[in-house]
């Protein structure tokens, strides 16, 4: 019989046995190389795809391929997969590659590209000491901090630093969205047995970013919390990200608050002009653009602290700027990006502030204006609140109907307490600064 006429009548036979379900998950993507007297030999995606393979259907191919040779011999099955090499296939247990070995790591975030400054080093140094010793400093680690401040870059730098020095990790990261979607695919195709061997067997090293998702996902949660418990009980390391400290995430179970509280909570500020141009200069140098200063300080303005549009800004240059012979200068930036660079406009509406408070916490305007309480609404509303009495001529029962129909003492209270504690909170200052320049409001 042809080697892949075989495979077909093995693959409709399994279909019958374990449903079509299961076939089309895990045997389609294999492809038969050649059959010998002992066996036959299966190309697979990868090595993940090898060991469910075999722990679940080897038996029942098996007994298929007997049926369908007409002998009494005891086929093997072996696998090969990508960067294998042309010898012979490994039988057996294989030692895994290093793409075995991780999953979603970004391999260009590092430690050494990290750009180290006030408004982080404290996380950075918690970082550094858990990738040094997985496990044994700060599990877990909890990163907090606003939108686009580097958690993320030194999530990725940890799984890094412990792949290259720790040939028997295995490191897995994952948003916590992507978590809960794939969990649901898995569900579909009645398959949590393999989503809890990836998670909870494999991972040596689990990193998950953005935990606040998990508000309200109470299913989501539940899968969560004992994965968790599983890693943590076996002295594996967990690493997560959030916008906010564990219990300011909304709807958040309280086994699991008190699990991420249970390590060490890191918080990422805002960084300072110095470490900003740091920053801005190490993005452009790998990209060879030389920033005249006029260009990087109007740059640092537009971006107001937020490291993830101030990549893209840059991004936007290079890209342009490799299409151009014309020097790169402020002027020109202008030119080709007409409207970023613009100065500060004579009026900005109170719905326009609302908007750029919520942007700068990753929140939405709705948010905002809406009634659900957290400390970090809280405090989003009251700085949104005293902008928005600052930089216009409302008064404070005009400034309640813009905020949901609040009543004028809601809004006075709010606009007092942040102008109170300006003075005694620099970072406050400092973010309601980064807001303002954002806006670009005038003093």
């Amino acid at each position: 019989m042809e080697l892949h006429n075989l495979w077909d009548s093995l693959l409709d036979a399994m279909s019958r046995r374990i449903g079509k379900q299961d076939v089309d998950i895990w045997l389609r993507n294999a492809t038969p190389v050649r059959l010998e007297d002992d066996g036959l030999l299966l190309d697979v995606p990868n090595r993940y795809y090898a060991d469910w393979i075999t722990d679940n259907y080897v038996e029942a191919l098996t007994s298929e391929l007997r049926r369908a040779l007409g002998d009494e011999t005891q086929p093997q099955f072996s696998f090969r997969w990508p960067d294998d090499g042309t010898g012979d296939p490994t039988r057996g247990p294989i030692p895994p590659t290093n793409d075995g070995r991780t999953s979603g790591l970004n391999t260009a975030q590092t430690f050494a590209n990290f750009v180290i400054g006030e408004c982080n080093k404290f996380a950075h140094a918690a970082a550094a000491a858990v990738a040094d010793n997985p496990a044994r400093n700060y599990n877990p680690l909890f990163i907090y901090g606003a939108t686009g401040l580097g958690k993320t870059h030194l999530m990725h730098a940890i799984g890094n630093q412990i792949v290259a020095s720790q040939p028997s990790a295995t490191v897995v990261y994952v948003t916590a969205e992507d978590f809960m979607n794939e969990m649901v695919n898995f569900i579909r195709y009645k398959q949590m047995n393999a989503f809890r061997d990836k998670y909870r067997r494999r991972a040596s090293v689990l990193l998950v970013d953005d935990v606040q998702f998990l508000s309200n996902k109470e299913r989501t949660q539940e899968e969560f919390f004992h994965t968790f418990n599983t890693l943590h009980n076996a002295g594996r390391q967990i690493v997560l990200s959030c916008d906010t400290v564990p219990k300011d995430i909304g709807k958040l179970e309280r086994r699991l608050q008190s699990r991420f509280e249970m390590g060490l909570l890191a918080d990422m500020q805002a960084p300072d002009r110095e470490t900003l141009l740091a920053i801005l200069h190490q993005k452009a140098d790998a990209q060879r653009m030389n920033l005249p200063p006029d260009l990087a300080d109007a740059i640092a303005q537009i971006v107001a602290g937020n490291i993830r549009e101030l990549e893209g800004l840059v991004n936007r240059l290079g890209a342009l700027n490799a299409l151009d012979s014309d020097p790169l200068t402020l002027d020109w930036a202008r030119e080709k990006l007409p409207g970023v660079f613009d100065p500060p406009s004579p009026e900005v509406t109170i719905a326009a502030i609302i908007e750029g408070v919520a942007r700068f916490h990753n929140l939405r305007s709705a948010d905002i204006t809406g009634t659900k309480k957290t400390r970090t609404l809280s405090r989003a509303r009251h700085m949104a609140m005293y902008l928005a009495r600052q930089h216009s001529n409302l008064s404070f029962p005009e400034l309640g109907r813009e905020f949901g129909g609040r009543d004028h003492s809601t809004i006075q209270h709010g606009y007092k307490k942040v102008k109170e504690e300006l003075d005694l909170d620099p970072d406050l200052a400092y973010r309601v600064k980064l807001v303002e320049q954002s806006l670009k409001l005038r003093k």
